[in-house]
């Protein structure tokens, strides 16, 4: 554990961490083609329906109810003594329980997949929006991104229990093939004129990939999994706890960050729609190419917390946290560039204004620090910012309920913005510091 943080910072990189930023950057790289396929390829309306099926499809989260993130946490706790074997199977003293985590993971998750095929019919009467010619029917390619979402959601604990025993360089070269087949199979859906089926792509590619790779490198972990009866593992007492105060979270989060391009949709028509999801995505995008380093020693952190190694844990999350600030922000300057050259040609238009992307950027930006703070807290298998994400998602959704059909896109983002900045923010700073003492000191600190 000391190693790979040590190699973060110093002079070179660890595998893993290398890995997580080859995934980052093949991210924002075919990000942007993406962008520009999208732009390229389909109409404005098309635009619209697009990032609005993007949307509605990241209602799994819901079902999730943030599971993916405690069993990172869980299982790295767990997988102490324990090692990987020859035919990816678990190995050593006390593997039952860590088996039995990931047996009951992946039964949460297929009976989540299950619940999401109501998004079908739930998404037909959402979408069903009057006077709205799309050109051909988008039913089908509704069904075909259901089904694929579903079938993705069953790989999710594979990858976060896989994560979180520290094999940072595996997850990430299979998150990386993910990546590139996506990409590929969404530019190539595109080009060949299939319109709204290369959203359907991406969870499609995803799955695939995520499906081979457990068949060939980890049979032996399947084939422990299926054969295991759970004894001691109680769910209720080990995960649930954290799991559904971050799952009240990750549903705020849903409402904060998901919410606005069908809302409207719906109120606004698919144009504006697809101008807030294009600008959003970008935004988005930035965050996640932001939190590489994060995402790479997050296995790390909740290891020094379980040891109570507060310095070495402090010490490492610091830097972390100021490079992945700055890269935002580079991040950040780098498309306002791009988008105010943009603002000369047709494709201008399928962004939000000039003004309103430095507005949401900014907001995207303090929901960034905020996701910074949660990480570090959340490594000491705790989950404190539910009462947070509940005020910010009801005074957020609210707030854009009164101001769309007046203001439409420009009254969304400026709620965003003042949410996050005037209370988001100065509160979650408050619980980090407030907090940290207050654990550390529960747990030895001297």
């Amino acid at each position: 554990m000391r190693g790979s943080i040590s190699k973060f910072f110093g002079l070179r990189l660890s595998r893993g961490t290398a890995t997580v930023f080859s995934h980052r950057l093949w991210q924002g790289g075919a990000g942007l083609v993406t962008l520009a396929c999208i732009a390229h390829f389909l109409t404005p309306v098309e635009q619209g329906f697009y990032y609005t099926f993007a949307s509605l499809t990241a209602v799994h989260v819901l079902l999730d109810m943030g599971l993916s993130v405690v069993l990172i946490q869980v299982a790295a706790h767990e997988f102490c003594g324990l090692a990987w074997g020859a035919r990816g199977e678990v190995v050593g003293e006390g593997a039952e329980r860590f088996l039995c985590l990931m047996r009951k993971a992946f039964f949460w998750y297929a009976m989540a997949a299950l619940v999401f095929l109501l998004a079908y019919p739930g998404g037909l009467l959402f979408l069903n929006v009057p006077n709205l010619n799309l050109g051909y029917d988008w039913r089908l390619p509704w069904l075909a991104l259901v089904l694929a979402a579903a079938a993705s959601l069953l790989f999710l604990p594979f990858l976060a229990v896989i994560e979180g025993t520290g094999a940072i360089t595996e997850v990430y070269t299979v998150r990386l093939f993910q990546a590139v087949a996506s990409s590929c199979a969404i530019w190539l859906t595109l080009s060949g004129g299939g319109g709204l089926y290369a959203v359907v792509m991406m969870p499609a590619a995803s799955a695939l990939v995520a499906g081979g790779w457990l068949f060939s490198r980890h049979r032996g972990f399947l084939r422990q999994i299926f054969i295991l009866v759970c004894r001691d593992f109680r769910w209720q007492r080990e995960v649930w706890p954290m799991q559904w105060r971050i799952g009240v979270s990750w549903i705020s989060g849903y409402l904060l960050m998901q919410i606005h391009t069908p809302l409207l949709f719906r109120v606004k028509g698919a144009v504006v729609a697809g101008q807030m999801g294009l600008t959003l995505t970008v935004a988005n995008m930035l965050g996640l190419l932001a939190m590489a380093g994060v995402t790479s020693v997050t296995p790390d952190l909740a290891k020094a917390a379980a040891a109570r190694n507060w310095a070495e844990m402090d010490t490492c999350f610091r830097k972390v946290f100021i490079v992945s600030s700055l890269a935002y922000l580079l991040g950040a300057i780098a498309f306002l560039a791009i988008r105010a050259a943009l603002s000369w040609t047709a494709y201008g238009e399928r962004f939000l204004s000039i003004p309103l992307c430095v507005a949401l950027l900014s907001a995207i930006f303090a929901a960034h620090l905020m996701g910074l703070l949660s990480v570090y807290l959340r490594a000491h298998r705790r989950e404190p910012f539910m009462l947070v994400s509940i005020i910010s998602a009801v005074i957020t959704v609210s707030g854009a309920l009164l101001t769309v059909s007046r203001w439409g896109a420009a009254g969304i983002v400026s709620v965003m913005l003042a949410v996050n900045f005037l209370f988001g923010v100065p509160v979650t700073y408050w619980l980090w510091i407030r907090l940290r003492r207050q654990w550390h000191y529960e747990r030895g600190e001297r």
